[in-house]
């Protein structure tokens, strides 16, 4: 389940930095990750039923390690479906609530997301590289 919301907010990176509003993003980001976060729970959770349901005495010492993984798993895809979007949109808010205390301009929500300030760094990186090669 991390890695469904490192795949998540990666995808979400990868459509800001191609240069998409921060909520259409967001949006595209988790229908695009749906089906693979959802199936890749499912398959989990199925897979765990046989031990589940099993009625031999060896596996009743298991059954609860078992009930306990599929209902954690089964939680988890809620929140990285559902959670973590809602959690990425509030940290976004916050961020350009404090950056627009800092500097009292109008303040995008996409200009404060790190995806995007790491691009103006690379090119800022980029460009001094250019003028002290120029320098040499």
């Amino acid at each position: 389940m991390v890695n469904d919301g490192l795949v998540l907010i990666g995808k979400f990176n990868n459509y800001l930095k191609e240069g998409t509003k921060f909520d259409e993003a967001l949006i595209m980001a988790g229908q695009s990750r749906f089906r693979a976060i959802l199936l890749t729970s499912i398959t989990t959770i199925a897979g765990l039923g046989p031990l589940i349901f099993e009625k031999s005495r060896q596996a009743q010492f298991l059954i609860p390690m078992a009930i306990s993984i599929a209902y954690g798993i089964a939680i988890a895809t809620i929140l990285t479906l559902i959670m973590l979007p809602l959690l990425l949109s509030v940290s976004n808010s916050v961020k350009v609530g404090i950056k627009w205390l800092k500097t009292g301009n109008d303040v995008t929500k996409e200009e404060v997301e790190r995806a995007l300030m790491e691009i103006e760094y690379e090119k800022e990186s980029d460009d001094n590289d250019a003028e002290d090669a120029i320098k040499k």
